[in-house]
């Protein structure tokens, strides 16, 4: 078995790739030595999104400490990349090339996520108990700001008020899950809700039933886009399914002491970003029509529904 991992990081988020690294790093104790584990780490420095000749930051600051970042992950297959030029590129022109023949599962990390160092054997495991060609394993989050997310949150924190969904501290959430990785069980949720955080793709959906479109480039909004297809597709009686992993929970670090500046603050002080993320989503949720008519039609050319 080979699972691919792919790990995208903006300049200023490189000390959360200290944290996921790290973490990774423990990760591989647990893993099954069987299984290969390859990880594309993808430093994204193009011209096109960050004004470098206004930036009081070198490149050369980044592109060692990437470097030396990379030394925790020599346990695994490991592949670093700095992407430079004047060309648009994001997450999901990563995504695009990390297509793979050898390749069963792919794996999404967002470098601000807390995990447990057992979550990936133990999702990695689960692969082997479910029966369907397409499908997702999401473990399980905190409260989130309305219902939609309820699917998928831990029961310890259905109770929380949605208001209050950013008022916890990701430090007492992980003393508190402490427990949580004990006995797991997988999960089958009737409505597809992920958020491109730490989820695990069956190769036939990440290559087949949901590929990125040629012309889906930079930044946008592919789990939305996703979420929506599956939903149609699933009306159409396609084999799809969502599994939620629970006894794992994870959620974003900038909440509690990283809320108000992260650790990314005190890099973007210094950058001159030209195009940033907000942007690129706009552009791409105003095509958000176009692109699922498209996958809906590509689905039904390949006979998956």
């Amino acid at each position: 078995m080979k699972v691919k991992i792919t790990y995208h990081i903006m300049p200023w988020e490189i000390d959360f790739a200290l944290i996921s690294f790290m973490q990774l790093k423990k990760s591989k104790y647990y893993i099954d030595p069987e299984v290969n584990v390859k990880i594309t780490a993808v430093l994204n420095m193009s011209d096109y999104l960050i004004n470098w000749d206004n930036t009081k930051l070198p490149k050369e600051l980044f592109k060692q400490k990437f470097k030396d970042l990379g030394a925790l992950l020599i346990d695994y297959e490991y592949e670093p990349i700095i992407i430079e030029g004047d060309k648009l590129y994001g997450i999901l022109d990563m995504q695009k090339a990390s297509y793979e023949p050898d390749v069963d599962y792919y794996i999404n990390i967002t470098q601000d996520m807390y995990f447990s160092e057992t979550l990936l054997a133990s999702m990695i495991e689960a692969t082997k108990y479910i029966k369907n060609k397409y499908f997702v394993i999401t473990p399980e989050i905190y409260k989130m700001w309305d219902h939609t997310w309820d699917e998928i949150t831990n029961e310890k924190y259905l109770d929380i008020p949605y208001e209050n969904w950013d008022k916890a501290d990701i430090f007492d959430i992980r003393y508190d899950l402490k427990t949580d990785n004990g006995e797991m069980s997988l999960y089958p949720i009737q409505r597809s809700k992920w958020a491109w955080w730490l989820d695990l793709y069956s190769k036939a959906f990440y290559e087949d039933f949901a590929p990125v479109q040629e012309d889906m480039v930079g930044y946008g909004a592919w789990d939305w886009y996703t979420l929506m297809l599956t939903e149609r597709a699933k009306s159409k009686g396609a084999d799809f399914q969502q599994y939620l992993l629970k006894g794992q929970t994870i959620f974003e670090y900038p909440i509690g002491p990283l809320k108000a500046r992260g650790f990314t603050g005190y890099y973007k002080d210094y950058f001159d970003i030209k195009v940033k993320a907000s942007e690129q989503r706009k552009i791409f949720e105003s095509k958000m029509q176009q692109y699922l008519n498209k996958g809906i039609k590509q689905l039904e050319i390949k006979k998956i529904i």
